[in-house]
């Protein structure tokens, strides 16, 4: 994580107008952090079962205005496919997507300290194996989603349900509610693919995070 802070105020004095008939997708509340389960047994009987494993892939960075809007337009496949973001806010349609981006891109361009090869936004994909439920899947990602991102980053997600092979493309604003930019280590990412399975399972699917399995 970069040690930038702004001071108080000063980013949103920075901060470019904005129309206030775009949609801004942006987290609101503070959630509390969930408990983690964490037993042993149960972990190893997921294991020895060959629980699914599964996988969270940084995929890239967008680093400008267009590359950002042509990223979000893949992900809701030109507006067709609905982007979901903190609390179930939704932007739906190619205008309201491109206003994101619009909106996303001039405040990065008026980010404070902002160094040259800095970028927009992260981009993830959620999956399990092919044959996972497309309904729970996308719901085990709107929760984790939250609960790593909600209290911190802006984020907006899209399910691409693709035959039997469903997944979640999900784009994470980089520069954070309090200056702080994402910059996600290789232990942040067994941590989501941790937190990812432990959503599944909470919704009946048996899904495993085993070190040393691919994070990305």
């Amino acid at each position: 994580m970069s040690d930038f802070r702004s001071p108080r105020g000063f980013e949103e004095a920075l901060r470019p107008p904005v129309d206030p008939r775009r949609a801004r997708i942006t987290p609101t509340v503070l959630r509390p952090s969930r408990n983690r389960d964490q037993d042993p047994v149960a972990r190893f009987v997921r294991v020895a079962r060959r629980a699914p494993e599964v996988m969270v892939k940084v995929t890239g960075r967008t680093r400008d205005g267009d590359h950002l809007k042509a990223h979000l337009d893949y992900i809701s496949r030109n507006g067709a496919v609905a982007l979901e973001g903190p609390d179930g806010e939704r932007l739906d349609g190619r205008a309201e997507v491109r206003a994101l981006a619009r909106d996303w891109a001039e405040e990065f361009a008026m980010e404070p300290g902002r160094r040259r090869d800095a970028s927009i936004s992260l981009s993830i994909v959620l999956s399990m194996p092919a044959g996972a439920d497309a309904v729970r899947l996308h719901d085990a990602a709107r929760a984790f989603a939250a609960e790593t991102f909600g209290e911190r980053f802006a984020y907006v997600f899209a399910l691409h349900d693709e035959g039997r092979h469903p997944h979640v493309h999900l784009t994470v604003r980089r520069l954070g509610r309090d200056g702080e930019r994402l910059n996600p280590r290789k232990a942040d990412l067994q941590i989501w693919r941790e937190g990812f399975a432990r959503a599944l399972r909470n919704r009946s699917i048996e899904a495993e995070a085993t070190r040393g399995a691919r994070v990305a």
